[in-house]
């Protein structure tokens, strides 16, 4: 029997693979397929995350910034206050009404900031805002407030 024979008989030299690497190539390529749909949802979740904490800490600053142009007793009476839709610093709502501003104020003593005081013996105020996004708490942020209208300011 020539060589050529044999190898035709055995089923070597033919071209093409069995079934087996065929299965084995299919179940790779599924599993590939799976992990990176799996990858591209996980993606977009930790997108709109970073987006809401950009947005809800602007939101916050906005808050403070509003707090800063006012007396200081205006700001005390912002305790409770709720902006839904949320706000910016001059009032005028926000084009997100996603998003929600929620603001409470503790009077306190400038001199020592964790003693909290009577509103009318209050130096200072404590100022926390949580921005939700969708109704879900998305940031707490916290500032102080000073009362200045009684300091003098030397001149120059």
């Amino acid at each position: 029997m020539h060589r050529a024979d044999r190898d035709r008989k055995s089923g070597r030299g033919r071209p093409g693979f069995t079934l087996a690497e065929v299965l084995v190539c299919s179940v790779i390529l599924a599993l590939v397929f799976v992990a990176m749909l799996a990858a591209l949802g996980q993606e977009s979740v930790i997108v709109q995350s970073g987006e809401d904490v950009t947005v809800a800490t602007f939101l916050a600053e906005e808050i403070r910034d509003m707090a800063l142009r006012m007396p200081f007793q205006d700001v005390l009476n912002l305790n409770g206050a709720v902006y839904n839709p949320a706000v910016l610093s001059t009032g005028a709502a926000q084009c997100r009404p996603e998003f929600a501003q929620v603001v409470s104020v503790v009077p306190v003593n400038a001199e020592d900031l964790s003693a909290t005081v009577s509103a009318a013996n209050a130096t200072a105020a404590h100022l926390v805002v949580m921005v939700r996004a969708r109704g879900n708490q998305v940031l707490i942020q916290d500032y102080y407030v000073l009362d200045v209208s009684g300091v003098r300011y030397a001149q120059q």
